[in-house]
């Protein structure tokens, strides 16, 4: 009966592939699922005249529930089941007439055309076979993406994860372009795959798209695979690395790094999480990994702690103490919060800036880091009462000198870190009678990582507001 229309399913995809490829050739209509789960979710969509499924499928050893058992609990009237069997028939046995041998076609779709109708359903009253949404969990993307190529599928794959939404757009089961929150192409195509919480939708149709990808989606999926098992032994392997804010360490400018590692220590001249590495870097995850184990490895890469830790500016019976003397710092004629601004290098600066971000009630200003080194806004720190702290940083950069007066007036205090610029910086504060504070002098070597530090400095600054200390 050509037409007829058969759930196959098979956990092993070649096989599944194989089989459904010489079923189509006989004219039979052909669904394909790779598992009891995935099964469930297709049949819901559209209805078969026949389940053909895999022995281990139909009849798994670990006692685990059957395809049909399993489609028993989704439908209200459940296609007859064919077990395909790979076990060659004893020559004068008994067949049975509920099995099949996978290589003999021709009894397999004898039985198919038997079987058909018995249903007695009206095929044009039947829903589309388009496949409905999946849970990842239960028909992991890998093998929706393989079966959607071995039918030849042509439609949107959307992707909706905790993290966020992606698609991949598919011409003739092959995968023409993929995005995936702030992800482009094979790097957008691994992450979801390696995704196991969410759902995916398949919606049939020609979508107009410019193909920027050009590799069949088998091809695709077996190395986004071999790419997410390496990026996930690496992130076990570096548990530290990876739960730590990283930021470059200089050293020889020729020292035979690759290029990709030339773009990891491009991006840690300030400081980031490793994670934000990974969204911002168009190499793929585990290569990115890779760079940065061996980076940390030669002492190109520096620790500054772990992201999730917040420090106490103070402790709760001196914050009322804290928030006078912020308060007090405020100029007269300036709006705004009091005004500490911190003086050095970008560099220092950085790792400055990360620092007292990692202090609770610190928050980051709205507008971005500046891609020039001109004044900004490290931080507000909110201490409560309706009273704010800005802490403003100053890059030393010579050329930007004439500025500088400019970020300084109304200031409380400017604390320098280091010695750049020392004279126009000092001119600056003179023009402005903004007081200056070093911080060598308070703590010989200030280790800018340090939250404990950093905390204390911004504590000294404020306490010396007025006191001319130079």
């Amino acid at each position: 009966m050509p037409g007829s229309r058969v759930l196959l399913v098979d956990q092993d995809v070649e096989a599944l592939a194989l089989l459904a490829a010489k079923l189509r050739e006989r004219g039979i209509r052909v669904s394909l699922a790779s598992g009891s789960q995935m099964a469930c979710e297709r049949a819901r969509s559209g209805g078969y005249d026949v389940v053909l499924a895999a022995r281990s499928v139909a009849e798994p050893d670990d006692g685990a529930m059957g395809v049909i058992d399993a489609l028993s609990v989704e439908l209200s009237q459940v296609p007859p089941l064919l077990v395909v069997h790979d076990t060659p028939e004893v020559e004068g046995g008994v067949r049975s007439e509920s099995r099949v041998h996978r290589d003999d076609i021709d009894r397999m779709v004898l039985r198919i055309e038997q079987l058909s109708g018995t249903m007695g359903a009206d095929r044009s009253s039947r829903a589309s076979l388009a496949p409905s949404a999946h849970t990842l969990e239960n028909a992991p993307l890998a093998d929706l993406l393989v079966v959607l190529a071995t039918e030849r599928r042509s439609g949107t794959l959307t992707v909706t994860t905790p993290k966020g939404s992606g698609e991949l757009r598919l011409v003739e089961g092959e995968i023409a372009d993929a995005v995936y929150v702030r992800l482009e192409g094979k790097k957008a195509i691994t992450r979801m795959l390696g995704e196991r919480d969410g759902t995916a939708t398949f919606a049939p149709g020609a979508p107009a798209i410019m193909r920027r990808i050009h590799e069949t989606t088998r091809a695709l999926v077996t190395e986004a695979r071999t790419l997410v098992d390496r990026a996930s032994a690496l992130r076990a392997e570096a548990a530290e690395l990876v739960a730590s804010t990283l930021m470059t360490v200089d050293g020889p400018v020729s020292d035979g790094s690759s290029e990709i590692d030339q773009h990891v220590l491009s991006r840690l001249r300030v400081p980031a999480m490793v994670d934000d590495i990974l969204d911002e870097l168009p190499h793929s995850d585990a290569a990115i990994l890779e760079s940065i184990v061996r980076l940390d490895a030669r002492g190109r890469v520096k620790r500054l702690g772990q992201g999730s830790l917040r420090v106490q500016l103070c402790g709760p019976d001196q914050l009322h103490l804290l928030r006078a003397a912020a308060a007090r710092a405020r100029s007269p004629g300036f709006s705004g919060p009091a005004r500490l601004v911190f003086a050095a290098t970008s560099s220092k600066l950085a790792v400055f800036g990360h620092t007292v971000l990692s202090l609770a009630d610190a928050f980051p200003p709205a507008e971005p880091t500046p891609s020039v080194p001109v004044p900004y806004v490290i931080a507000t720190i909110r201490l409560g009462d309706g009273v704010e702290l800005d802490i403003v940083a100053l890059p030393l950069v010579p050329v930007y000198a004439p500025l500088w007066p400019m970020a300084l007036a109304g200031a409380a205090i400017l604390v320098r870190l280091d010695d750049a610029a020392s004279q126009s910086l000092e001119e600056a504060c003179a023009s402005v009678v903004v007081p200056v504070l070093d911080a060598r002098a308070i703590f010989g070597s200030l280790e800018e990582s340090s939250a404990v530090q950093v905390a204390s400095l911004i504590k000294t600054a404020l306490d010396a507001d007025g006191s001319g200390v130079a």
